[in-house]
């Protein structure tokens, strides 16, 4: 196995040391769901802009807004993230960053691209948090995202709705309230997320999507972080095929995307432990083959690739939107 690999291997073990101790089964909702619009249909997001703190050129602060999906949890339902706004703001683009599952902090995104956008090209920068993490995490979840993806079938379709019903109710503000083109980079999980909107939204201007994931049920049933659930699963008697039908929804390669093939950037790890890069060849071919490079490491190129990563995506961005 590559050394890539290896440390994928070692990650994984150490990530499965804390894992769910309750069990999530539930499969109610099974009636099929083929109108994908309006399932995932949103309205622009009540924001509310606090700005606290100035460093450099930025004004620093959070952005929030309660969820247009409610789930019952209070928690959950209102959304919170961070925001740096350029002082200068005239037109300058404006950046979603999306991050993965069980990530507890924008950190590892941060390393990759803040300072670079920052000191470099005065971007805007919006930091989204996904359903049951970060502040959105209830007091009986063990670990961020446990309820966000599990062997609870409905709550996870209605999780990933609601992640990308609120992501798109945030590009309707932006395209209301500010000039700059907007742009979606997605890291793991936040990939898979951005790939599903892409196939939603025409009014995102650029999409990167990092070692992501592409079928949700492909995931979970062969990849190693889906395993527990997957064994969940199984002793509740669902098979592939069933989980298949069940998260259909939310599978991006159902879909061409709505952004312009051009303007999409695919990063893969060719020995990723985490992500199949089998499935991520499939979402690459059914999207018509848009601008792709495979990396010679595994999942841990997130902290072991930051320099490469920052450089081809903020060289592509730039590219597609001359700035």
């Amino acid at each position: 196995m590559h050394f890539s690999g290896i440390i994928d291997r070692w990650a994984l073990y150490d990530l499965h040391r804390k894992r769910s101790k309750d069990k999530h089964f539930s499969a109610t909702f099974i009636a099929d769901i083929d109108d994908r619009e309006e399932f995932y249909s949103a309205n622009i997001a009540d924001v509310s802009i606090d700005l606290n703190e100035s460093k450099k050129s930025y004004r620093v602060g959070t952005f929030s807004y309660e969820s247009l999906i409610q789930s019952g949890n209070l928690v959950n339902d209102t959304l919170k993230g961070e925001v740096f706004l350029n002082e200068n703001d005239i037109d300058q683009p404006n950046v979603i960053f999306v991050h993965g599952w069980r990530m507890d902090s924008y950190d590892r995104i941060k390393k990759i691209f803040h300072n670079r956008i920052m000191n470099d090209l005065g971007w805007n920068m919006y930091y989204y948090s996904l359903p049951y993490h970060f502040e959105r995490e209830p007091e009986n979840s063990l670990y961020s995202g446990e309820l966000m993806i599990s062997a609870n079938i409905d709550r996870t379709i209605e999780s990933t709705r609601q992640a990308i019903v609120d992501l798109r109710a945030l590009i309707h503000w932006i395209k209301a309230n500010k000039k700059g083109s907007v742009i979606i980079v997605g890291v793991s999980l936040g990939g898979w997320i951005t790939n599903l909107i892409a196939t939603l939204e025409s009014q995102i201007d650029v999409v990167v999507s990092i070692f992501y994931a592409n079928r949700l049920s492909y995931s979970i049933w062969n990849t190693i972080p889906g395993k527990f659930i997957r064994e969940e699963l199984e002793q509740n008697g669902v098979t592939y095929e069933d989980l298949i039908k069940y998260w259909n929804i939310t599978d991006p390669s159902q879909a061409l995307p709505k952004v312009n093939k051009d303007n999409i950037l695919l990063i893969s790890a060719k020995h990723d432990q985490y992500i199949d890069l089998k499935d991520a060849d499939y979402l690459w071919e059914s999207w018509g083959k848009p601008t792709r490079y495979v990396y010679n490491c595994g999942h841990s190129g997130i902290v072991l690739c930051r320099k490469k990563l920052a450089n081809d995506t903020l060289s592509f961005i730039r590219n597609k939107i001359k700035r």
